[in-house]
């Protein structure tokens, strides 16, 4: 309202503060007034559906993003084997049950190894990877033969895990046969079991003994008796080491007296370490004709 008289001019509450600039109208008592108070609800309302409308385009592109790399991008174009097996890269690919065209990130890695393996029994360890933009990666390594075990007229080989890496009619070449043990309808591929739990303690303690001290050309290996466990040695030479105890040091002190040369190369017999372990003393019999 202008004032002719004085050319002064009044500003009331209005002109001085527009928009969001304006507080809240209050009463004579000082609170807010109605007014007020629905302005401020109707800006927290567009607020809310502003952050509401931001999260659903967000959430629509991630989306979209994620369906166009499981449907157009990163497609399997190489599968690439590597390391040692007496299996073909043919037929690891094959068992492996990944395929070219398939989406990397969608392969089953961890079943394909699995599947690798109770396919393609020979092979020992398998890792499957996946390789960025496009590849799949397949690394194995060739099992370690335990020996074979006789069950219902197959010779079943054994890895050094206990799986069972072949049912074979004859007992394969090189291969160590394993007396006095008994397993329980053994299946290829799948991890042998044993109808003696302790028999299968003590071979895995031989084999362990026999590995870390180094004695190789064992051709054979008795079970029958607990208390006389034996292993044919380049098969002419057996070696009895009594109870599954003190193994470590039974083994090495076979290996040193052959190492030595206190058993000739040409001698058979048998060499009795049963009770090194106490006396620290073997005993050798040679074979008559020796």
């Amino acid at each position: 309202m202008r004032d002719l008289k004085n050319g002064r001019r009044e500003l009331n509450a209005d002109s001085r503060w527009s928009g969001t600039n304006r507080p809240a109208r209050r009463g004579n008592d000082g609170a807010p007034s109605r007014a007020g108070i629905r302005a401020e609800n109707r800006r927290r309302r567009r607020r809310r559906a502003l952050l509401i409308f931001y999260f659903f385009l967000f959430f629509t592109v991630v989306s979209a993003a994620v369906a166009v790399s499981l449907t157009v991008l990163f497609k399997i174009d190489t599968i690439q084997v590597g390391g040692t097996s007496r299996y073909t890269q043919e037929q690891i690919i094959g068992a492996c049950g990944i395929k070219k065209g398939e989406n990397l990130f969608l392969a089953k890695t961890r079943q394909s190894e699995k599947q690798i393996q109770a396919r393609l029994p020979y092979i020992g360890s398998v890792k499957v990877r996946r390789k960025f933009p496009a590849r799949i990666s397949i690394q194995v390594a060739e099992a370690q033969v335990c020996g074979a075990v006789e069950s219902s007229g197959k010779y079943v080989v054994l890895g050094d895990d206990f799986r069972v890496l072949e049912m074979a009619d004859k007992l394969p070449q090189s291969c160590v046969l394993i007396r006095g043990i008994t397993l329980k309808s053994p299946k290829e591929g799948k991890t042998a079991e044993f109808a003696d739990k302790s028999l299968q303690s003590s071979l895995t303690e031989v084999e362990r003994a026999l590995k870390s001290n180094g004695l190789k050309n064992i051709t054979g290996v008795d079970f029958s008796s607990t208390s006389k466990i034996l292993l044919t040695y380049e098969g002419r030479v057996t070696i009895n080491l009594g109870m599954p105890s003190d193994l470590d040091y039974k083994i090495s002190f076979a290996k040193k007296l052959f190492d030595d040369g206190e058993i000739k190369s040409t001698e058979k017999g048998t060499l009795n370490l049963s009770t090194a372990g106490d006396n620290d003393t073997a005993y050798f019999d040679p074979a008559s004709g020796s």
